[in-house]
């Protein structure tokens, strides 16, 4: 066996030792007549290790858990273990330290000892929302304590028990008036534990004047609201004046050259002749894909962020659509595209035109000499030469960027969504976020990302994300997936996301990036039909992006972004209706637009939650099988179907791909 084995050999034996952590062994592989190891639990007298088999050296002994200092002398000559990095001084010598633990043992309610408790200075322990108002949570692992309470010197509003992989966390909702809040934990496990400030018995003090994490609330008026998402060159010609050259005919035929590249004349007069048809749907606010001039249909190669494109109106017709939608309220969401541009943008226009001598060439990473429209010439957004990328590290861009968002929302915006954020760090978004509250603290702010936001809501960066995992887990679930996939999908970020988030977050089902919604569901009208039932009963904000309440269909980008159907004869009527409707309810009832979350039931395709507020209850009841399932769900009282108007007190099954939507009398 050569001496790489050895090691190896000796990196698998000091796991087991530390996995163990009874018997240790000291294994050191080398070349020597004489080893010896020198270490703390000896009062540092050296002890000689046995040779074994080769070059391997061994000294075996039982150690009690806890840390111990260590070397060895090789043929005379004090060396340290070079595969362990854990070194300290002592007494003006350098040694390993070993740590020794306790045999790994599964947790044990009752038995008066907390295994670990997880309670750091992070958003997920200590999330204060503002002054006076703070959310606490403490975590351990699964079936090791019983019950924990807070004591402090605030009113506490709610406390709740989730269950998240192997842990428990405990998170309770607090209110007081106390300029400094109090608070410590009291353990319940066959006999009160006190975990306070240190592990000791003290109180935690949270001084609400200098809070050590950022207070972190979304504006009011976006929790729960209904969104719509507005491709603009595709929802409505209001306008044929301002048509582009060569307007290609709205309903087709498509193709990819067409919807890829070519202009349909949708533009803002055609969302103001729509604006009663956005009401009798039930639409609360509009997210605009990119409205600024630019040269593609798509306006993600921005020109001037400072102008509406042309083909969509001018700055006139923008005030008069927005004057008109607040009067509706109906709130405006623009589309900031902040870390690309496009090539006719002024700084790189003058790139290409003046090359070294440009005033510009720090807003982007040139790469070489001449500049061309080529990414060999500067770094393009996902490789696209079309989309230069920004530098926004230059505190000129940074400044120019402030000046955009000043101007719109001077004339009177709600809110943002910024594109792709994973191309830059968290804190270049929560800067930038911090200039926007600075501007109006009740400006909404939500970006595009499509995984875990955990960490952009910890300094934060925004209010909302567009939630694709939401998204995933419908689709999955209406195809005929689990209802206990469903929910762990969608608990992984509702567990982890800050409470004060999650009435906010953008659900939906399609984008301008994705398959349209009926399309993935392989244009089953029932399965849609759950799909709907769920974006808009579901605790969050629901996003619909336009034509999908109608039925269009469409795969991914361009075949999304066929311009809407304006000809009723091609709507799908039980679509359309189940959307108006839903959405009637969800503006009637506070339990579904703001209320609470719980799942009542979730086996095999079942699938029930309730939504509660105060006093009012709705009961959701779906099934995602292709066949009536016997459920026989015994109720909490007596309920009322919401389409049927029948009294209800048990569901006894629910029909294929069928749902009720039930109301506490």
């Amino acid at each position: 066996m050569n001496k790489y084995s050895f090691i190896f050999l000796l990196f698998i034996l000091l796991s087991l030792g530390s996995v163990f952590a009874i018997n240790s062994s000291f294994l050191l592989s080398k070349d020597a007549s004489s080893v010896y190891l020198v270490a703390s639990f000896n009062n540092f007298e050296p002890v000689e290790m046995e040779r074994g088999f080769g070059e391997l050296w061994r000294y075996s002994i039982d150690l009690e858990p806890g840390e111990y200092l260590y070397k060895y002398i090789i043929d005379g000559e004090e060396i340290l273990d070079f595969q362990n990095s854990n070194i300290t001084v002592f007494n003006g010598e350098v040694f390993n330290v070993r740590v020794v633990k306790e045999p790994y043992s599964f947790p044990k309610t009752g038995d008066g000892r907390v295994k670990e408790i997880y309670f750091r200075n992070e958003r997920r322990y200590i999330n204060p929302v503002k002054p006076g108002e703070i959310y606490l949570a403490i975590e351990f692992e699964k079936n090791d304590i019983e019950d924990v309470n807070l004591q402090s010197n605030a009113k506490l509003v709610s406390k709740e028990v989730i269950e998240s992989g192997n842990n428990v966390i405990y998170r309770f909702h607090v209110f007081t008036e106390a300029p400094v809040l109090k608070y410590r934990f009291a353990i319940d496990d066959s006999q009160e534990i006190i975990y306070g400030y240190n592990g000791t018995e003290n109180f935690f003090e949270f001084d609400f004047s200098k809070p050590i994490i950022p207070y972190f609330d979304t504006p009011e008026w976006a929790k729960g609201r209904v969104y719509y998402q507005i491709f603009p060159d595709r929802f409505r010609n209001g306008d044929p004046h301002n048509d582009p050259k060569g307007t290609y005919n709205w309903y087709g035929p498509h193709n990819q050259s067409s919807l890829g590249s070519s202009f349909y004349g949708g533009d803002l007069q055609g969302v103001i002749d729509s604006v009663d048809y956005l009401e009798y749907l039930g639409v609360e606010a509009i997210y605009f894909n990119p409205i600024f001039e630019a040269l593609s249909t798509h306006k993600y190669d921005t020109k001037n962020y400072l102008k509406i494109d042309p083909s969509f109106g001018d700055e006139e017709i923008f005030l008069d659509m927005l004057d008109i939608l607040h009067e509706y309220d109906m709130k405006v969401i623009l589309d900031g595209v902040f870390n690309h541009t496009g090539t006719e943008f002024f700084a790189m226009q003058e790139n290409f035109a003046k090359q070294e001598e440009s005033r510009y060439l720090d807003w982007y990473y040139i790469k070489s000499f001449p500049i061309r429209k080529s990414t060999s010439s500067y770094e393009g957004w996902h490789g696209y030469a079309d989309l230069p990328q920004l530098n926004n590290n230059n505190p000129k861009v940074k400044a120019y960027i402030n000046h955009v968002i000043g101007k719109w929302m001077s004339l009177g915006i709600d809110g943002w969504r910024l594109d792709a954020v994973d191309q830059l760090p968290v804190s270049y978004w929560a800067s930038l976020y911090e200039n926007f509250k600075n501007i109006d603290e009740n400006t909404f702010i939500v970006g595009e990302f499509w995984r875990d936001a955990t960490s952009y809501f910890e300094d934060p960066a925004f209010d909302s994300v567009m939630n694709y995992i939401f998204r995933d887990a419908v689709i999955s679930y209406a195809r005929g997936g689990s209802a206990n996939n469903f929910v762990k999908t969608t608990n992984a970020y509702l567990d982890k996301y800050p409470p004060q988030v999650l009435h906010s977050l953008w659900n939906l089902l399609g984008s301008h990036d994705t398959e349209r919604i009926l399309t993935a569901l392989d244009e089953n009208v029932d399965k849609m039909k759950l799909a709907a039932v769920l974006h808009i009963t579901f605790i969050g904000s629901p996003l619909i992006y336009y034509g999908d309440e109608i039925g269009m269909t469409g795969t991914t980008d361009p075949f999304c972004r066929v311009p809407f159907y304006w000809d009723e004869d091609m709507w799908n009527m039980n679509i359309f209706d189940l959307y108006q409707a839903l959405i009637q309810l969800r503006k009637d009832s506070l339990a579904i637009r703001q209320g609470d979350y719980n799942v009542l039931y979730s086996k095999g395709n079942v699938l029930i939650y309730e939504r509660s507020y105060k006093s009012e209850k709705v009961i959701v009841a779906l099934n995602s099988k292709n066949a009536s399932v016997n459920v026989n769900y015994k109720l909490d009282g007596e309920y009322v179907d919401y389409f049927s108007k029948e009294k209800v007190n048990v569901i006894e099954s629910i029909p294929a791909n069928g749902f009720y939507i039930l109301f506490s009398e």
